[in-house]
């Protein structure tokens, strides 16, 4: 059909994430710090403990928190701040909801980590829907697609959390607004 397209860009950077790590791995190469687009995929360590990555603030120059990035474990963020258009003093991202055909609300940004072998691949899709499905919605679609680490930033500025993500974070400003999800 000519009218259709597609666009493989919702998980081409967590793909590539997958196939930089298994090439260099086929090289011998056991420790690296892969990122592509912002998706971060860890292969071994740095040096005698875990790499160290950041987790941009939607809204601020500089990390909205730090973790330490295990082997094998990638993170993903999708974000209404980099790709948008500001129309009337209201901010429109790249992110459609589906439910209604325009670009979602209510979110600046999810974080997610994911593991296993197609970390990477996952760390780019699975954020998506939890910023769809927004607030109300996110910890849900969280549980019911196995995402135990999450983060999500809502239009206010407060951070959502599940309990296994806020263990994994040391947030740069300690007055953040944090509230962790049953």
């Amino acid at each position: 059909n000519k009218a259709v397209q597609i666009d493989l860009g919702g998980y081409a950077k967590g793909y590539a994430l997958d196939r930089a790590a298994a090439i260099l791995k086929h090289m011998g190469v056991q420790d690296a710090l892969i990122n592509i687009g912002g998706n971060i995929l860890a292969m071994g360590t740095h040096g005698d403990r875990p790499w160290r990555v950041g987790i941009q603030h939607p809204r601020k120059p500089g990390p909205l928190a730090t973790l330490d990035l295990h082997d094998g474990e990638a993170i993903g963020t999708s974000g209404d701040y980099q790709r948008f258009f500001e129309l009337g003093g209201k901010r429109y991202c790249h992110l459609i909801d589906p439910r209604t055909g325009w670009p979602v609300q209510g979110v600046e940004a999810v974080t997610i980590i994911t593991r296993g072998p197609r970390a990477g691949v996952l760390a780019d899709a699975d954020p998506k829907p939890l910023f769809i499905a927004g607030v109300r919605g996110g910890r849900q679609a969280a549980r019911t697609m196995g995402v135990d680490e999450a983060l999500l930033v809502d239009d206010g500025g407060h951070v959502h959390l599940t309990p296994a993500m806020r263990k994994q974070l040391d947030f740069t400003d300690k007055n953040t607004a944090v509230e962790v999800e049953p």
